[in-house]
């Protein structure tokens, strides 16, 4: 029984001790399998973290560890086609930032180099930006004018600071404004301001651009040509003198040198006392309104309701009015308030348009007198002022129309398209307008009558000023 024993547990330790040995060696095949590919799998995807995508690991089994590898490659795969797709991505945006950039580079070149001045604000009105011509113009630095108030840097010049809140305010642009620059050193300059809203891609609003366009070269132009247009004035203005005076002075001419021959003749000094101060009176009339034409403007403003102003000039020609069968039709606005004028003068100014309807028209004609509020306005005006609405006055008639070859010199003195008459008139009216800060303006179709419009401010401005330099018209 002790060999038997014996024996058995030689056995069971032969058999344990090979047991082991085959585990053993089982064990370490077995790791050796499972060590090898995940050993490899973290080469791979340490290489993968280093940034070396292009990784592959071939399957040789189909257990875990070969579905592992096909996972991994599939990932690393992946990872590559993101990269390939984020690398297209990275130099498309690369592209288009530097044609973003040349694009901003070309468009800062050209607002730098504009001879206009260009003021940009914000929604609060702030000054963003000022291009180097802004610069020369306002006399600040941009970096000293930015992130401050508009009104606040252009304080000098309130009307431009008062621009472009309005603007701000009704997201409307404001155009071709004439100002008086006054920069910080003192000296002034005139410009012209127009302004617009300042908006993004999207739409969304921004805030509001001003452009400032130096008007001193403009000025200095037409100062040349109002100087030549003086003296093809007085030119015109000497040929129509010298005709208008010509007559009567042959006649007095006549009389005169026929005195001596025929003082005797009862019948000749009856026609000499008659003609004579006939023709001086003419005369004195023909200097007397060239001197309203050049002398300054002597007006006494005071509140004038145009409706009854016209229905007096209506009641002056109303025997021809009646005789001629012309209808007399009135189109007033109800709402037209009295406006501060020189009664008189306006009179004066009126009657001549309405003399020169009635006679282009032929029996039968048709006269419309329009009274009402004129359209727009001027934006300086609208933002000095309260009153900053203007009246329209027009006189329309149903006659011959004016030539258009004459509708350049219609307002000249001494120029006329009637078979009688001075040519005065118009101009006379033509001044008289001005001298109430108002224009006159006219449109006529041949065959189809004509309408001249006046329109006039309600206030005047008091430090209006009209340039006259000698020029009649």
């Amino acid at each position: 029984m002790d060999d038997a024993i014996r024996k058995t547990r030689l056995e069971l330790g032969m058999l344990a001790v090979v047991t082991l040995v085959l585990g053993g060696v089982v064990a370490a095949v077995v790791a050796r399998r499972i060590a090898g590919p995940v050993r490899e799998l973290e080469q791979r995807a340490a290489a993968i973290a280093r940034g070396e995508l292009d990784q592959r690991i071939e399957p040789t089994t189909f257990d875990e560890i070969g579905r592992l590898a096909i996972a991994f490659n599939h990932m690393a795969a992946q990872l590559l086609q993101q990269r390939s797709a984020l690398e297209e991505v990275h130099w498309e945006l690369q592209r288009r930032f530097q044609e973003l950039a040349d694009v901003k580079s070309y468009t800062d070149s050209i607002v730098n180099s504009m001879t206009s001045g260009i003021v940009t604000v914000d929604l609060e009105g702030r000054v963003v930006t000022l291009n180097p011509a802004a610069e020369l113009l306002t006399g600040f630095f941009a970096g000293e004018a930015a992130r401050r108030y508009c009104t606040e840097v252009f304080g000098l010049t309130p009307e431009i600071g008062d621009i472009l809140m309005e603007t701000l305010t009704s997201r409307a642009p404001i155009g071709h404004v004439p100002l008086t620059l006054r920069r910080r050193n003192g000296s002034a300059l005139p410009v012209e301001l127009s302004t617009a809203p300042l908006k993004g891609g999207d739409g969304k609003d921004l805030g509001a651009v001003g452009i400032l366009r130096d008007l001193t070269v403009v000025r200095q132009l037409e100062s040349q040509l109002r100087r030549s247009d003086r003296l093809a004035a007085v030119g015109t203005l000497a040929a129509g003198l010298a005709h208008e005076i010509k007559n009567p002075l042959t006649s007095l001419r006549t009389f005169i040198s026929r005195v001596p021959s025929r003082f005797d003749d009862a019948r000749f000094r009856e026609r000499f006392q008659s003609v004579v101060p006939r023709e001086l009176e003419r005369i004195n009339r023909i200097v007397e309104r060239l001197l309203e034409l050049a002398r300054p403007p002597r007006m006494s403003f005071s509140l004038v309701r145009l409706s009854a102003l016209v229905e007096r000039i209506v009641d002056l020609y109303a025997d021809q009015i009646e005789t001629s069968g012309i209808t007399v039709v009135r189109e007033f606005a109800r709402d037209v308030p009295p406006i501060q004028a020189d009664e008189e003068a306006l009179y004066r100014a009126l009657v001549n348009l309405v003399a020169n309807a009635l006679e282009a028209m032929t029996a039968g004609g048709r006269l419309t007198l329009r009274l009402g509020w004129s359209e727009g306005g001027d934006p300086p005006a609208r933002i000095r002022r309260a009153f900053n609405r203007r009246l329209r006055i027009e006189v329309q008639d149903s006659g011959t129309g004016i030539p258009s070859s004459a509708a350049d010199r219609i307002f000249n003195p001494f120029f006329t398209t009637k078979d009688t008459g001075t040519g005065l008139g118009l101009a006379i009216t033509h001044k008289i307008v001005q001298d109430h800060g108002g224009s006159i303006d006219f449109r006529s179709v041949a065959g189809g009558g004509t309408m001249f419009r006046i329109v006039l401010p309600l206030v005047p401005d008091l430090n209006f000023t009209v340039e006259h330099d000698d020029d009649p018209r």
